[in-house]
């Protein structure tokens, strides 16, 4: 038996369009061949995303919102977490009336680092400020890191996440770039396209030039 391909709202077309378009110049990837992956997602886990009428507006709280119909769907495979994760940010957006776009899609992902992600990275802070206040050597406290968190790739997002959502004076602002710079240089964590990261880095050059 073929399966009968279901489409979504005429509506919503052209505001997706729209988001791969931007999508296109911040990644260098053609427009269509963003688009055509997020219509292949819907077509692939259709039995997730077509399990529902659509809402006639869009919602923000159920936007960023996650049910146990969305949970069980994200962590169904690990594997092809990135792709499921996407195929939620789409479904969570979409309306009759057409799709929110990169904002709706942006809110759902905040929100789903909020309720899943922070939780896991908020140690790292915890360690990084308890320690802070009394050093200023960025080996000493990341050592202090590895010995308490111990994964290095955690402890690279937590520092991201922490400057994103505490206020650090300077002397503290700077002691997290040296660590983001040892994790790179001598803990062997590849080069990121994270930008707070990449904007950390640069101050760390700028003040030692």
């Amino acid at each position: 038996m073929v399966k009968k391909k279901r489409k979504i709202p005429r509506s919503a077309l052209e505001p997706l369009m729209e988001m791969c378009k931007w999508m296109s110049r911040e990644s260098g990837k053609p427009a269509a061949e963003i688009f055509k992956r997020y219509l292949g997602l819907m077509d692939k886990y259709d039995y997730y995303f077509f399990s529902e009428p659509w809402p006639k507006e869009y919602n923000y709280e159920k936007a960023t919102t996650f049910t146990e119909e969305d949970r069980g769907f994200l962590f169904e495979n690990e594997e092809e977490f990135g792709d499921r994760f996407d195929t939620v940010c789409l479904k969570k957006n979409m309306y009759l009336e057409g799709f929110m776009g990169y904002f709706g899609v942006y809110w759902t992902e905040q929100a789903f680092h909020k309720e899943f992600i922070r939780p896991k990275l908020k140690p790292v802070s915890e360690v990084f400020l308890k320690y802070a206040e009394n050093s200023d050597d960025a080996r000493e406290i990341l050592n202090k890191l590895k010995d308490e968190i111990q994964d290095v790739n955690l402890i690279h997002g937590g520092l991201i996440d922490m400057l994103e959502t505490e206020y650090l004076d300077h002397p503290r602002d700077l002691l997290s770039a040296k660590i983001l710079e040892l994790v790179h240089t001598e803990e062997g964590l590849q080069s990121c396209d994270e930008y707070r990261c990449k904007l950390q880095r640069e101050k760390l050059q700028k003040s030692t030039s």
